[in-house]
């Protein structure tokens, strides 16, 4: 069963690579179970596993489900496991995403996990991100900050988060795990509150591993506890049970006017 509110939620995770033998995460169930034994003893309560569907990987959300349910017995319930998809955003997944939507997103509810390509036409991509939108799902950004084209050009990721997506940061981004630029822009989403949740993108125990109270510690030191738990608990929470609104739901940064603009409006 799923807890009904965040005080009885520990970390929630919404974007980890858990289930065996699916993409480039745990290759079988004792690395899997590992990783598992890591996050439970870190803190966290619930996951929504992540699988991708990208031109490496292909994604089936019957196994997916399966797997999930696998786990979760070996588990014995200490950790509640959903199923979602790390959707790249390619043409293919698009158009799949504007069809059946449901089946790609996270636990079957109206959030889809979405990654961008290394390098792409920002105007392009919205006009996805819109349409995705526009079909009554919300886009979850995943790891805006280590994505160059948005490190250059921070102004496309508010465009975004109008359009009404949300922004996921990776908990080890804020200690440097993904270099130092995606460091300081986690920083800067932090401060200028941009970020709607945090997810561990764990892939492995020990390499990649799936820790959330890292990130949650330096959230309550450079912002406060209640920020800390909103991104990493109850936020998280709120999207992996599909309820329609955030408990911490900042608002983007307004449009700024052209200096044109401005000028005719003096």
């Amino acid at each position: 069963m799923a807890h009904s509110n965040s005080d009885s939620a520990g970390w929630v995770d919404t974007h980890l690579h858990l289930l065996p033998g699916l993409d480039d995460g745990p290759k079988d169930w004792d690395a899997s179970l590992a990783m598992a034994e890591v996050l439970i003893a870190d803190g966290t309560t619930h996951v929504v596993v992540t699988p991708h569907s990208n031109y490496q990987f292909s994604f089936s959300r019957a196994r997916t489900a399966e797997l999930c349910g696998e786990l979760q017995e070996k588990l014995q319930g200490r950790v509640q496991v959903m199923a979602g998809c790390e959707v790249h955003l390619s043409f293919e997944n698009v158009s799949a995403l504007l069809e059946r939507p449901r089946e790609l997103s996270l636990n079957g509810g109206r959030y889809v996990l979405v990654e961008f390509p290394e390098f792409f036409e920002r105007q392009a991509l919205g006009s996805a991100l819109e349409q995705i939108a526009a079909g009554g799902m919300v886009p979850v950004l995943a790891h805006p900050e280590r994505n160059p084209v948005l490190q250059q050009n921070p102004g496309t990721l508010d465009e975004y988060l109008r359009l009404g997506c949300l922004a996921q940061v990776t908990a080890s981004s804020f200690r440097g795990r993904f270099g130092k630029r995606a460091e300081q822009f986690s920083l800067e989403l932090l401060r200028g509150g941009r970020i709607h949740l945090v997810a561990s993108d764990g892939h492995s125990a020990e390499q990649r591993s799936p820790k959330m109270s890292a990130a949650a510690a330096f959230i309550a030191e450079r912002a406060d506890e209640e920020m800390a738990q909103a991104l990493c608990s109850a936020n998280p929470l709120a999207i992996a049970l599909d309820r329609p609104k955030l408990p911490y739901a900042p608002k983007p940064p307004e449009k700024k006017k052209s200096f044109f603009a401005r000028l005719m409006n003096s």
